[in-house]
Order: structure tokens, then sequence, then C-alpha cells
């Protein structure tokens, strides 16, 4: 499993304490938002993972897939790394503000576009540690 950090931290550790597999855990970390709260629409990797995903099934677990510019260009990266199966698993959907298409296998929630933050997502990297989600 590969944890888009760093807003799906709380979500993805909640996932694999519910998941009674052998698995292991990576990180990746991306940016197209900087402190704003709408995506410049150019993604800028921070971190790569550290082991190699060839050969592996991987789930990619994010935290909001919004206008699906992201993770397409996760997906896009992964693939050219030649898993045997990459599946996505999203905490939050906002269909309305998609501008690329991409495949959603696992989802929690479908929201309306609105700002939302708490439970591993940010404010302004404030307010991560709420137990529940809300908005402005």
């Amino acid at each position: 499993m590969v944890c888009v950090l760093n807003g799906a931290f709380v979500f993805m550790a909640d996932l694999v304490r519910a998941i009674d597999l052998p698995l292991t855990i990576d990180f990746l970390a991306v940016s197209s938002y900087g402190n704003a709260q709408k995506t410049s629409g150019e993604v800028e990797l921070l971190k790569d993972l550290h082991m190699p995903i060839a050969g592996r099934q991987v789930i990619l677990v994010e935290d909001i897939v919004d206008t699906g510019i992201t993770i397409n260009y996760l997906l896009r990266m992964m693939e050219a790394r030649q898993p045997a199966s990459l599946k996505i698993a999203a905490l939050l959907s906002k269909p309305s503000r998609r501008q690329v298409e991409v495949p959603i296998h696992y989802l929690g929630f479908e929201i309306a576009d609105a700002f939302v933050y708490g439970y591993g997502l940010d404010r302004d990297q404030f307010d991560r540690n709420l137990p529940f989600i809300t908005s402005q």
C-alpha cells in the first residue's frame, strides 16, 4: 500500500489496521496546491517511494480526488514502474471538479464542491488532527 502524504496518512493508518492480510507500506508526497485551496494544475514530486513496486499488487491511498490531475500524474508515474496491478483507494471524491477522469476502485465518500479539512486533510497545514471532516 502506498500512502500519498500528507493528507492520506490518517485514512491510511485506519485502513491498514482493518486489512487482515500481509502487506507492506510506503509513502510518497506530491504538491499541486502549496498553501492554496485550489490546485495550481502542476504536480511536483516531493518524496518518492523507497521500495520498488515492479510485479507487486499496489493500492495507492489518496485523501481526496478533486480535479484528477494529481492522481492521474501518480497513476502514470507508478504504471511506468510496472506493478502487477494498481488500484486507487480514496477517502473522498469531488466529481463535479474533475478535469481528468481517473478510476477510483475503492471510495469512501462522494462530496460536493466544498473545501474540507480534518482527519488528515489540512487547512493551511493545520487541523489535520481533527477526528472528523468539516468544511468552511
